[in-house]
């Protein structure tokens, strides 16, 4: 199907005019519901892999994916499959996110008459009682994955993702 009338330029779905960078999708990910690795794909398992044998892989990704301990005439692919991280889309593709909980505090508060000199904690309409705060914690003094992020891991389903490389 063809596409007429348009006033601006056709684009593809990465927003460029012409892909000249990536024309057989080298570098795009393949994503399969079981354990399958396409015979033109690597599955991405963090390897690392020789420069000139994976030429046209490494110049689309380059060493965006090193740890610094690859040789000098090598680059790593991602490990998406490994790590079992969450793909997410936004403009700083490649950046990594680390796992975490929004950060919470707990107060316990209880509530009491003193009118009358009996105190009865945990009773009594707030109206009428004074309220007296016993204790109040973040729960990231209490475990280092609170305050790592602003969401909270949703359900999900592993896939099994690969890199294209010719």
């Amino acid at each position: 199907m063809e596409i007429l009338g348009l006033k601006t330029n056709l684009l593809n779905q990465n927003d460029y005019t012409n892909n000249q960078l990536t024309p057989d999708f080298i570098g795009s990910l393949i994503t399969y519901p079981i354990n399958y690795t396409h015979p033109k794909c690597l599955p991405c398992d963090g390897y690392v892999l020789k420069i000139a044998d994976y030429e046209p892989l490494y110049s689309v990704i380059g060493t965006q994916f090193n740890d610094g301990t690859e040789a000098e005439d090598e680059f790593r692919i991602p490990d998406y499959n490994i790590s079992k991280r969450f793909l997410q889309p936004g403009s700083s593709a490649g950046t990594k996110i680390a796992a975490g909980l929004p950060d919470h505090t707990h107060t316990v508060v209880a509530l009491y008459w003193d009118s009358s000199g009996i105190i009865e904690e945990g009773r009594g309409n707030p109206d009428y009682g004074h309220q007296k705060t016993l204790t109040t914690s973040k729960a990231s003094a209490n475990n280092s994955i609170y305050g790592n992020s602003t969401t909270v891991q949703p359900p999900s389903q592993l896939v099994h993702i690969c890199i294209r490389y010719k």
